[in-house]
């Protein structure tokens, strides 16, 4: 009886043992069952609605607006140097003089031999109005008027030639010339850039050769300056793409304000090519890819659901969405690559972005 006994409590307890594990097993799926239904608290954001700016970014450089090298139109020795390097400088305003006696007296006898060919003109058609004189004599008379006036106009030309005036409003780029040196018509004297504005030029890429208008506003960033972008706007595009760079050249008139900003600088220019008003926008945060194609899920009813989306662009952390989505829907965009279809979820209590 013993015996029995013995055997009986024996495979009691190994029956115990072998089902120890799968108790365990099955507490422990319970348990993980339980956390997978569980809500998920996640953070949302309403899909609203902005106006959009669509930009092409390209880089380039600020050239000036104007660039002359000024040049002698006399010659003679420099008796006054009146701007420097650096110097700003109005239009008409003096940059040299050249010494002017010689001119002065040129002036004098073309004048002198104006009045003689006056009086002789004048004196020749008293006499042909008697019929002294010939038609032909008339007519020789005319020419060396027309001759002495010409003479006169050329020196005083010349006199107003022995100053350099500047062409435009800018500044000295390059002096080439000092006081006492004997100049030479043609000789280089002055280089002047006109600052004020300036102009961008660049290339851009033929993807956008129908997205480019002369007029589009843009802004220019500098490398060197970290301070508010300049204002200005495309005033020329190239007629053709470049088959080396497969680009097109663009001009932009950029404003410089007090000419602060220096011909030459790299700049990024930045085209306002369209707006868009009324866009169906989503933070960026929100979009997973799912086969290639882009994806959100969108709180309906306490769940998650997957949904398709098409997308037309970003701007800085949103994206334009015009299609799949509504106004006023609440997509998630914290823990999105946690979820799955259906899963129930908890929006955390705060503002929706």
């Amino acid at each position: 009886m013993k015996v029995w006994c013995s055997v009986i409590v024996g495979l009691m307890f190994t029956a115990m043992l072998l089902a120890a594990p799968g108790c365990a097993k099955s507490a422990g799926d319970q348990a993980a069952a339980k956390a997978a239904e569980a809500p998920f608290i996640v953070s949302v954001a309403k899909v609203g609605r902005e106006n959009i700016e669509r930009r092409i970014d390209i880089t380039g450089t600020l050239a000036a607006w104007e660039e002359a090298t000024m040049a002698s139109e006399v010659d003679g020795r420099v008796v006054a140097v009146a701007a420097d390097l650096g110097d700003r400088v109005a239009r008409g305003e003096v940059l040299a003089r050249v010494a002017s006696e010689e001119y002065e007296l040129r002036v004098a006898q073309a004048v002198a031999d104006l009045t003689s060919a006056q009086a002789d003109y004048t004196r020749t058609t008293g006499l042909a109005a008697k019929h002294l004189v010939s038609q032909q004599q008339v007519d020789d008379a005319k020419h060396k008027l027309d001759v002495a006036q010409a003479a006169a106009d050329l020196a005083q030309k010349k006199l107003r030639d022995t100053t350099l005036r500047a062409p435009f409003d800018g500044a000295v780029a390059k002096r080439l010339i000092n006081t006492g040196d004997y100049v030479h018509t043609g000789m280089s004297a002055f280089q002047l850039v006109r600052t004020t504005p300036l102009k961008f030029k660049g290339e851009a890429p033929e993807q956008f050769a129908f997205d480019v208008r002369v007029g589009d506003a843009v802004l220019a960033y500098l490398s060197a300056d970290n301070g508010e972008p300049l204002h200005g706007k495309i005033v020329r595009i190239g007629p053709a793409v470049s088959a080396d760079s497969r680009s097109f050249a663009i001009e932009a008139q950029i404003e410089n304000p007090n000419g602060k900003i220096k011909p030459g600088t790299f700049a990024r220019l930045s085209i306002l090519s369209k707006t868009v008003t009324s866009a169906l926008t989503i933070p960026d945060r929100a979009v997973f890819s799912f086969a290639g194609n882009p994806h959100v899920y969108v709180v309906a009813a306490g769940k998650a659901r997957d949904r398709a989306v098409e997308m037309a662009g970003k701007t800085a952390d949103r994206v334009v969405v015009v299609k799949g989505l509504e106004e006023g829907e609440q997509v998630v965009i914290t823990g999105v690559e946690l979820l799955t279809d259906g899963r129930a979820v908890t929006i955390r209590a705060e503002a929706a972005q």
